[in-house]
């Protein structure tokens, strides 16, 4: 490889690595927050944030994951004196796109806080349409940003709009306990802070512009309306690939979101329609969305360590070495499952008392129990999409998605009719399911073949079966030991199964050998292995 390419192949790293931290530090800020929040509104508060919350994580997708990727991939694959005539056409698109979206949850709100069952939504559905007009900014600068291979400011800009928009949250719901504020005006107040969070983003990403200006006379006409005329041809030509190819990105990105739209929709509406009062739908829907944030974390465990397998697999993919290829695929589901499970069914097992530490009682145990199931299917899907999208057509993922979403929607209603928000939960497991199972028949039959062969098919659930048995078990008679129960003991014993579990986990994978060397080397506590395999 020349020393041109060896700097080039760096820098891409390199970018890769401080969007990935930078990912890493807003999706646990975005977990932790709720929690707080949850503890200074209540379930009521939570219950009307969370209805409404869809509503900006599409926003957030369609400014920071799918669309700057797509627009990356515009950018990158025009010349540098041309790149500023597609981030126009692309622009103008985006203009018209977010400006439509804006007007219907704007105009709209009365519609879709009456099909949400709860009129008095209005004004929060209102507060967050703002942060629609803040997308062709969001996303055309980071696109064009990524496309020459600097990450920084997409990364900065993103831990700057989640510290913003935490910090306007948490200061409405602080409010909330010390005025006469109403459920509803708090929301309105703490849902502000997705257009504020969006004009901090934007802020700091023209900042970045006006610096690469002064540095570099290349970017002195990054302008969005400079003289250049559109195109026809052109602009119908990247509206076509928007549509093609942003959106279905974009939409994979925020598969979680999706799924919660689906619930602001049918899980209130459907506990109403069960004969529950107004007021104990929106306490079970707040305990319900408790799991949310559950999730959140448990994803970020789950792809945390298997993602540092994927440059691998998309280099073996470029290079055309099939075999390679094959091998990397199968470690890569192998750890995800593997770790993905474990963060799981370890939730899973330490629910009761981490419910109580983070939010004051154990209400609604089971139901999280159940949707904490989503941590491992997610995972997969989210792993499996990686794999596809270095081998097969793009059209299969959107495909299964479409399936998932469209099951959870016509059954939601009638499961949470019939089974509370238990059903709700259940229902989202098996979409979730239904379209990991899609997804898969789309793989080559050898990385199943390898994936299970040498009994591993039986190993590995029974390493995170006996994890979760002895976890659960253990803090259980830990529980009986120690003094009266509070959520300070509660926090002690759900981190007490956190450290029993993991010990258990990694003393199963090294009994059973379920992962070889060079799986084991993509962890970060590879040096255990190591000295464990000495000792042998």
């Amino acid at each position: 490889m020349s020393e041109r390419a060896n700097k080039h192949h760096s820098h891409m790293m390199k970018g890769a690595l401080i969007l990935s931290m930078a990912a890493l530090v807003t999706k646990v800020l975005s977990a932790v927050y709720k929690v707080p929040f949850q503890n200074l509104t209540g379930d009521k508060g939570f219950y009307v944030y969370q209805q409404i919350y869809p509503f900006y994580g599409i926003a957030v997708a369609l400014a920071l994951n799918g669309l700057p990727l797509f627009i990356s991939k515009l950018v990158a694959e025009e010349e540098a004196d041309r790149q500023m005539r597609v981030l126009k056409e692309i622009g103008l698109w985006l203009m018209l796109g977010s400006g439509t979206l804006f007007l219907l949850f704007w105009l709209g709100a009365d519609l879709i806080a009456l099909l949400m069952g709860d009129p008095e939504l209005t004004p929060v559905i209102r507060s967050v349409s703002y942060i629609y007009l803040f997308i062709p900014g969001l996303a055309s600068i980071r696109g064009y940003f990524q496309g020459n291979l600097d990450m920084v400011p997409t990364g900065i800009s993103q831990v700057g709009e989640q510290i913003a928009r935490i910090t306007v949250l948490l200061a409405a719901a602080y409010l909330f306990t010390l005025t006469d504020w109403s459920v509803y005006q708090m929301g309105t107040y703490a849902l502000s802070s997705s257009w504020v969070a969006g004009i901090i983003g934007l802020s700091i990403l023209i900042l970045y512009v006006l610096k690469r200006n002064t540095e570099n006379d290349r970017n002195a006409a990054f302008v969005f309306f400079r003289g250049e005329r559109v195109q026809k041809r052109s602009f119908l030509r990247v509206g076509k690939r928007l549509a093609i190819e942003g959106l279905p990105l974009t939409a994979m990105s925020s598969m979680m979101v999706l799924f919660q739209l689906i619930d602001s929709f049918t899980v209130y509406n459907g506990l109403i329609n069960a004969g529950f009062t107004e007021a104990l739908a929106m306490n079970m829907k707040g305990i319900y969305d408790r799991g949310q944030p559950f999730v959140q974390l448990g994803l970020v465990a789950g792809l945390g360590i298997s993602t540092s397998a994927l440059p691998l697999l998309r280099r073996y993919s470029q290079e055309k070495k099939t075999a390679a290829w094959k091998q990397s695929a199968v470690s890569v589901l192998k750890l995800t499952l593997l770790f993905s499970g474990a963060a799981a069914v370890g939730l899973i097992a330490i629910m009761p008392w981490l419910n109580e530490a983070l939010f004051a009682d154990q209400s609604g145990t089971a139901v999280l129990q159940v949707f904490v199931i989503s941590v491992l299917l997610a995972s997969m899907i989210s792993i499996t999409l990686s794999i596809l999208q270095s081998s097969t057509s793009q059209l299969l993922p959107i495909a299964a998605l479409s399936i998932g979403l469209l099951f959870k929607l016509l059954m939601n209603q009638f499961a949470v009719r019939y089974a509370g928000v238990m059903g709700s939960s259940y229902l989202t497991v098996l979409s979730l399911l239904l379209v990991l199972l899609i997804m898969s028949t789309q793989l080559p039959i050898g990385i199943w073949h390898q994936l299970l062969k040498k009994g591993q098919w039986i190993k590995m659930p029974l390493v995170l079966a006996v994890m979760g048995v002895i976890t659960h078990f253990g803090v259980g008679g830990l529980a009986q030991v120690l003094p009266e129960e509070n959520r300070l003991t509660a926090f002690v014993l759900a981190l007490a199964g956190v450290l029993v579990g993991g010990v258990v986990f990694l003393l199963g994978l090294t009994q059973f050998n379920l992962l070889s060397e060079q799986e084991w080397h993509y962890m970060p506590f590879s040096k255990i292995y190591e000295r464990i395999q000495k000792k042998k």
